[in-house]
């Protein structure tokens, strides 16, 4: 609408001056148009909001004392002001409260060089103010969200999943952020993410905040308040955002757990790191000084640094050339036959996690009952995952060990390290599990950044595309918003009439409202690139939370309108029994299994090969005894079940018991005794 002081109508700008509201001065030909079109309700973002306009004000007696006082305006020299001074105003037209704003003086006109002529200034809405202010913000600049830090412990993420952490303001989804999550597969290697080898830890956990505490922050750091029936619902509580600050792993000061830890290492050619015999029945130290890869250093001179008791995760490859009879390969399933590796601390020589490569053995194994009566002379490239329990701190080699199905006097096989000088074996750490275990989580630090970071006032812009969502100023309190959806806005209207005001002497356009309407309205929100939301997108042929209207009822209605957020939707889920596991390095790690004796292991089909074994080592059970259907395990963590062998017993004239080979569960006592 436009407003006309030549209509006999006056219009007013108030603004807070030194005694309290002050009606400035205004041009007698001053036309001032308002338009408060509710399309500049739903998207604060676009700036200028609600509205915005550029006005010149007489230089009064009235307008002069309120500017030199406000804006500190020099009398000797006018051109010098608080250029960055912002005074709040309100615009009256006849008795009716308008809008609410500030303004802000950007030019001071001098006549004659001594006289002040007129001031430049800029009208701003309340909103546009905000707009104004959260535009230069980004989420992580919202400090006040510090109050939600924490330690990142196994106890807080568990504790999140009930709504303990926070009365539930946080919560740890389980999300892929680029590691590529999957179950166990296969027979013989069990590293999915429901298995304790490939379980979650701390780190491979980011948290989400609820939506309200973020909306709550931008608002008070601004200098706001709001008020909202809606955002006080009770489905938001189930609306979070997840701090995803960077690539797989949460931010943590000083550290950058992207490349922490990791390495690859193999050998160079012609330089004694190739033609490595393997002798049975010994551990060799991987020879390997060629640094493929290692961004923050922790392999030096042959050796790899851990700076923290914690678990490790990588894989091995190796180029082996393997010359034997039938009857006796390198690491089958027989009492004498496996493959291991282990770490050998430099300085004391202790070895730790010892660890049966379950893969090679099984391929062997196999290998040899498909050869019939045919010895081998080939050579292999095996790869395998693997797992070091429970490391700690100090510095270690990397050893690998074969025994072949007999031990001498039977002539041995012949394993050779990269045969020919060839370079195709390799280690790899591909990640530190317990790095990120005891450290503070800084939710300001790890709040949403992309790529060049995501300003404030888009997250509002999405929050009113996402629920379509109005926001206006309170008109009987200052600096405060009301927030709420179009529809309880629109009906909490009041009808006015404005028809005295309407110049009816210039021609009046009249569109019809279903004239406008589209036929197609898509809502949705941006496909995120996590894993589970890929998975519904390719499945559902959707992004996860679009949804579509179609208007079947106006037969006027044509197009299509898209209202996308600034938003990726993600499905939660949390798949019982990871996670868990995963940590055995966390704060007051528990310990859940108890010590069950030394005991001999044998892989053979014979339960009596157990007795005489050289597998000895302690086995741990829930409840400290032998148990028909408990686990065993190699750690009091319940982290590493013992699997790869048949039987095992105390010896000593004991009885021998069977285990599963692949799940490590106790089976009954077989009736054999050493």
């Amino acid at each position: 609408m436009a407003i006309n002081s030549t209509q006999g109508f006056k219009f007013k700008l108030v603004a807070s001056g030194s005694y309290g509201n002050q009606q400035l001065d205004l041009f007698e030909d001053e036309e001032i148009r308002l338009s408060d079109n509710i399309t500049g309700l739903f998207d604060i973002g676009v700036l200028p909001s609600d509205f915005t306009r550029q006005m010149t004000l007489p230089g009064s007696k009235t307008n002069n004392k309120f500017f030199e006082f406000v804006y500190d305006i020099s009398v000797e020299n006018p051109y010098l002001f608080s250029t960055n001074t912002k005074v709040s105003a309100y615009f009256d037209f006849d008795g009716i409260y308008l809008a609410s704003g500030y303004i802000q003086l950007n030019k001071v006109n001098v006549l004659s060089n001594k006289f002040i002529e007129s001031y430049d200034v800029t009208v701003y809405g309340t909103l546009s103010s905000l707009g104004r202010d959260i535009n230069r913000n980004f989420l992580t600049d919202l400090s006040t969200l510090s109050q939600y830090n924490h330690t990142s412990s196994y106890n807080n993420i568990t504790a999140s999943w009930g709504g303990n952490l926070f009365n539930g303001d946080i919560v740890y989804p389980l999300a892929d952020y680029g590691s590529g999550y999957q179950f166990t597969s296969g027979q013989y290697e069990l590293f999915g993410m429901d298995d304790t080898n490939g379980a979650l830890t701390i780190q491979n956990f980011k948290p989400a905040i609820r939506i309200k505490p973020v909306l709550d922050a931008i608002f008070t750091e601004a200098g706001y308040t709001y008020s909202s029936s809606f955002m006080s619902q009770s489905f938001l509580d189930d609306v979070y955002m997840i701090c995803n600050n960077q690539l797989k792993y949460p931010v943590y000061a000083g550290y950058d757990l992207e490349t922490y830890g990791k390495i690859k290492v193999g050998a160079i050619s012609g330089s004694g790191m190739t033609d490595i015999t393997l002798a049975s029945g010994s551990f060799t130290t991987l020879p390997w000084f060629n640094v493929l890869s290692d961004p923050q250093r922790f392999y030096n001179n042959g050796s790899y640094e851990v700076e923290k008791r914690t678990n490790l995760t990588g894989v091995l490859n190796i180029n082996i050339n393997v010359s034997c009879s039938v009857n006796n390969m390198p690491g089958t399933l027989s009492a004498n036959g496996t493959w291991q590796m282990r770490l050998l601390e430099t300085g004391s020589s202790t070895p730790y996690s010892t660890r049966a490569i379950q893969s090679y053995i099984f391929y062997f194994d196999q290998l040899q009952q498909s050869r019939g009566s045919f010895g081998i002379n080939q050579t292999f490239e095996l790869a395998t995952e693997f797992k070091f329990d429970d490391v700690p701190t100090g510095s270690y080699y990397f050893q690998i060990r074969q025994s072949p199905n007999n031990a001498p006097p039977t002539v041995q096989p012949l394993v050779t390290l990269d045969p020919g000088g060839t370079t195709k074996s390799f280690i790899q750490i591909k990640e530190v599990n317990q790095a990120a275990d005891g450290k503070i989580m800084d939710i300001p630090y790890n709040m949403p950044f992309g790529t060049v970071g995501i300003k404030q006032i888009d997250f509002i812009v999405g929050l009113q595309k996402k629920f379509n969502l109005v926001i206006y100023p309170n008109k009987n309190k200052l600096n405060e918003f009301i927030i709420e959806t179009f529809n309880d806005w629109y009906k909490t209207g009041e009808i006015k009439d404005f028809n005295r005001y309407i110049n009816l002497d210039k021609t009046i356009e009249v569109i019809p409202a279903n004239n406008l309407a589209v036929n197609k309205l898509n809502f949705g929100d941006t496909l995120d690139t996590d894993y589970v939301s890929q998975q519904f997108a390719k499945a559902a042929n959707r992004e996860y939370g679009k949804q579509y209207y179609v208007d079947t009822e106006n037969f006027f209605s044509q197009g299509e309108f898209n209202v996308k957020t600034t938003f990726a939707s993600d499905p939660l889920l949390r798949i019982a029994g990871t996670g868990q596991s995963g940590s055995i390095a966390g704060l007051n790690t528990p310990v859940t299994q108890y010590d069950a004796g030394s005991q001999h292991f044998t892989g053979e089909t014979y339960a009596g090969a157990a007795c005489g074994s050289p597998f000895e080592f302690v086995m741990y059970t829930a409840d400290g005894l032998i148990t028909q259907g408990q686990i065993a395990y190699f750690d009091p963590y319940g982290n590493s079940p013992i699997t790869g062998y048949r039987y095992f017993t105390y010896g000593g004239g004991n009885e021998v018991y069977d285990i599963n080979r692949l799940t490590g569960e106790i089976g009954y006592g077989t009736g054999f005794f050493c």
